[in-house]
């Protein structure tokens, strides 16, 4: 996919998060455990795994509502964190290509 229409999707959030002083915990469950977890580890399947998130990646997830486009998270973030964050466009990017790859986030196009 090209940058420019990368830039125009809306993330949204598929999972629960914890706050704890402006770090988010992402909470997820495995979306298809193997046989041997299903028979070894039945009673652990509930329980949710965790990612603990550093204060950018909270920032730009909490963010992840489906109201932002990826360009506008990226311009929010780079007001929030300045030169911490440059280039932020190629981070925010980074970011979230790598949390819909692990189905944490969802793109969609708004029309």
């Amino acid at each position: 996919m090209d940058d420019e229409k990368f830039f125009n999707l809306y993330p949204f959030r598929k999972c629960e998060f914890k706050e704890n002083d402006g770090i988010v915990t992402v909470l997820f469950k495995k979306e298809k455990p193997s046989f041997i977890e299903k028979i070894f580890f039945r009673k652990q399947l509930d329980i949710p795994y965790k990612i603990d998130l550093d204060n950018v990646g909270s920032f730009i997830y909490k963010i992840c509502d489906g109201k932002f486009s990826v360009s506008q998270i990226a311009e929010e973030a780079e007001k929030e964190f300045g030169d911490k964050i440059v280039p932020a466009d190629k981070r925010v990017k980074l970011f979230i290509e790598q949390m819909n790859k692990n189905k944490l986030i969802q793109l969609f196009e708004k029309k």
